[in-house]
């Protein structure tokens, strides 16, 4: 696969993976339209340092996985020794090399297309080449440990990098999500949440199952690998209209997603049912949570339509498709949100909603996530 030219992360573009759309509406279903997710570039934040760390540090561990993948796909170790790998674990790989060539590109660093000698590494970088990845499951802690990477490093940037690192967040754990699948053990892998305190492993080191190093944070866990944070009380926040605005239209898009699951259920085949309940209740908290933020700053949030128009699914796989797209476009909702967020915790809920729309996306498409919310 050949990258397209490098964006330089050291000027003040803003960088997507690949898109300048960032955002879908769901209109299918509710008829609410977003801004397009993405976000102009404002007054250049002095604080230039800081997002170049972060942006080094991602991506020395977006390379590793990107060599991890890549050399598992062919069926090798990285000592050069063989590994087998079954064809259709094979292909996700191969999928997934392909996602983070994309990630690389929008991190100002494409994947060369001949070799070419390189400099010396840094200090990240040599980290991330002596925790090898010599298997599936360990690109699965590596694809999981790089998005809580990410999700921490990104509080505090400026939007558009802040976006561009949550977004390689969300499409690292649905890679996680998805190979765990694949090599035979389903267990979701829990909550992934933007928080300052949680802790990141090392690439390769083994990560408690279900956690996140998150301290006392009430979660239910579904079988997409997604996990639904429990509504907590938070402070009022003042939303400007910009951030009121877009928090209303992931409340209705949140509306209709809680009018069109049932559909899913009705149609999905039975191992999925339980998902696509589970996911519906799901929903239903977040359109609470969202609709409890609105009032709390005293915004009037969008009341839900009276019915929408859904074409209903002809069979399970288009019924899994529905829930896909669903979760597609409300990702999409949610990066119009953190585009236009001033206020940290409404970046944070916009962040973690993307997280969570993209890994059920992939769950329930069976394909990585290249851009989410697009």
């Amino acid at each position: 696969m050949t990258a397209s030219p490098p964006a330089r992360v050291n000027r003040r573009i803003f960088l997507t993976l690949g898109t300048t759309g960032a955002a879908t509406t769901l209109a299918a279903l509710s008829g609410c339209s977003a801004m397009g997710g993405t976000a102009v570039a404002s007054t250049p934040n002095p604080d230039t340092v800081q997002e170049e760390a972060a942006v080094k540090l991602v991506l020395a561990q977006v390379k590793a996985l990107h060599t991890g993948a890549s050399n598992l796909a062919s069926g090798t170790r990285p000592d050069g020794s063989a590994i087998r790998i079954p064809g259709a674990t094979a292909r996700l790989l191969t999928q997934i090399t392909a996602v983070h060539e994309a990630q690389l590109t929008a991190l100002g660093s494409p994947v060369a297309t001949t070799a070419t000698p390189s400099s010396s590494p840094t200090p990240s970088e040599s980290a991330a080449e002596e925790s090898a990845i010599a298997s599936p499951g360990k690109l699965v802690t590596a694809e999981w440990n790089t998005a809580r990477l990410a999700l921490t490093h990104a509080a505090g940037l400026s939007p558009e990098f802040a976006l561009l690192l949550y977004k390689i967040a969300a499409s690292c754990a649905a890679n996680a999500d998805l190979l765990r699948t694949a090599v035979g053990k389903g267990r979701a892998l829990g909550e992934l949440t933007p928080v300052e305190d949680q802790t990141t492993d090392d690439v390769g080191a083994s990560a408690p199952e279900g956690t996140t190093g998150t301290a006392g944070a009430a979660e239910t866990t579904d079988d997409t690998g997604a996990s639904t944070p429990e509504a907590s009380a938070a402070s009022p926040i003042e939303l400007t209209d910009g951030e009121a605005e877009a928090l209303n239209r992931l409340l209705a898009g949140e509306h209709a997603a809680f009018y069109a699951y049932p559909l899913v259920i009705a149609h999905v085949d039975s191992a999925r049912r339980t998902v696509a309940n589970s996911l519906w209740e799901a929903h239903r908290q977040q359109r609470d949570e969202l609709e409890r933020m609105l009032v709390e700053a005293q915004q009037e949030p969008v009341e839900s339509g009276a019915a929408y128009k859904v074409a209903v699914p002809a069979s399970a796989g288009k019924a899994a498709a529905l829930a896909a797209q669903i979760e597609r476009r409300l990702g999409g909702l949610a990066v119009d949100v953190i585009a236009a967020a001033e206020d940290d915790q409404v970046e944070s809920t916009a962040a973690g909603l993307l997280v969570l729309s993209t890994r059920r996306q992939a769950a329930w498409s069976n394909k990585p996530v290249a851009d989410p919310g697009v």
